[in-house]
């Protein structure tokens, strides 16, 4: 329709504040909505055309709907939206942008929340409200919002196939979703599953990041990559894992170990053997400088299933396993891991804690502060409310020559 069947009365320049609020209303709430607006103030002269158009006197509220009656009535239009564009009125294009960005968020959130009606977790709803805060499910509409769900949900209930073999993520990914990339980690899948996968391990699923987070929920990332980092370690027995070991440690050679080898050729060690279980590999580096006569393994922050498998094959000759790490929430938390798998925390108390933060004092060290928590420390509690109250993180670095030298004179043979 054109201008030109636009009536006189209704073009007056005196109505375009009548026009204007109108136009408000439906930018603010979208062209499906009407309800009233507060009657503008408008000409005197143009009174008798409002009254025209709506039937009646206006008043101090104004229906939208009587107004778009008149004017579809008048042919002005097809609806109040396309009316009010003849009017002179056009809609905001910025204003109609974030509408219908919030329209569409307003659709996801529902979408989610009635997906998540159908899962058996009890964590369902805490991860549906923990999505929509981290800002993953901005930009989908509901369908995608309800496919990114499902596919979370997919993963979730194939994660333990094959049975007797955990999967790893890449081969999930290509078995469930046609892409061995669809998990990799800047994806909104895997971004979510991560966040899911928190829920299911639990507290400790806090402290994770990474490869350690999907491993801790029985996802391998492979059997080759990411192995376990050894100092000095001499099995006996003549399997070829065995020999490789020991010649290593004769060579004062470091060794990787990866999950393959260590589920080929299990390691059967001398009953009470001491070996320190540390965080970082700088420590087996000094180790290695030093030529320390007792054996290592470094977990390499949060431990892989490598590291956690021969931590078990040790624990199961008897090895006497000590373990310490840095003095950070993390490390804490790596520490009661390693403790739950049979590894005595080792120089890890309250008052190693504190002796550590009075000598850098001392030295004019500036610790860095850390705002988590240390959650549990069973093998000392002090430690726990000493850690909460100073928050200062001492890395095991600081400290590694008197870890090392007090192992040694300790266990030494």
């Amino acid at each position: 329709m054109s201008e030109a069947t636009v009536p006189e009365s209704l073009a007056d320049p005196g109505m375009s504040a009548l026009w204007s609020a109108a136009r408000q209303r439906l930018d603010r709430r979208g062209p499906a909505v009407r309800g009233t607006i507060g009657m503008p103030r408008i000409e005197s002269r143009c009174v008798p055309a409002v009254t025209a158009l709506i039937g009646r006197s206006p008043t101090a509220r104004l229906d939208l709907g009587e107004l778009e009656a008149g004017l579809v009535r008048l042919g002005v239009g097809r609806d109040l939206d396309s009316a009010l564009e003849l009017l002179g009125c056009p809609p905001d294009p910025a204003l109609r942008k974030r509408r219908d960005a919030r329209d569409t968020a307003q659709n996801a959130r529902a979408a989610v929340q009635s997906e998540l009606e159908r899962w058996p977790e009890s964590w369902a709803a805490e991860w549906g409200h923990d999505l929509l805060r981290s800002g993953l499910l901005t930009g989908l509409d509901a369908a995608a919002a309800a496919s990114l769900l499902a596919d979370v949900r997919k993963f979730l209930d194939a994660r333990r196939d094959p049975p007797g073999r955990s999967a790893s993520r890449v081969e999930l990914a290509a078995r469930l979703f046609g892409s061995a990339h669809a998990l990799d980690r800047q994806t909104k899948l895997a971004a979510a599953t991560e966040r899911a996968l928190r829920h299911l391990i639990g507290p400790e699923g806090d402290t994770l990041e990474g490869r350690a987070l999907w491993e801790a929920a029985g996802i391998a990332a492979d059997s080759v990559s990411a192995p376990v980092l050894t100092w000095g370690l001499r099995p006996p027995g003549m399997s070829p894992l065995a020999k490789m070991l020991t010649a290593a440690a004769e060579a004062s050679l470091p060794i990787h170990v990866s999950l393959r080898a260590l589920r080929a050729h299990r390691i059967e060690a001398t009953a009470g053997a001491p070996v320190l279980v540390v965080e970082n590999p700088s420590v087996i580096e000094h180790a290695a400088d030093g030529r320390v006569p007792f054996g290592l393994v470094c977990t390499n922050g949060n431990p892989t299933s490598a590291v956690v498998e021969l931590i078990d094959q040790l624990a199961a000759s008897g090895v006497d396993l000590r373990y310490h790490g840095d003095f950070d929430a993390a490390g804490i938390a790596i520490c009661r891991r390693m403790a739950d798998r049979g590894c005595t925390p080792w120089m890890m108390s309250a008052a190693d804690y504190l002796e550590a933060i009075e000598r850098a004092e001392t030295q004019g060290v500036q610790l860095p502060h850390d705002c988590s928590d240390a959650g549990p420390t069973p093998w000392d509690p002090v430690l726990e409310a000493d850690f909460d109250e100073r928050r200062c993180i001492v890395h095991e670095e600081l400290v590694v020559a008197d870890v090392l030298r007090e192992f040694g004179v300790r266990f030494r043979d």
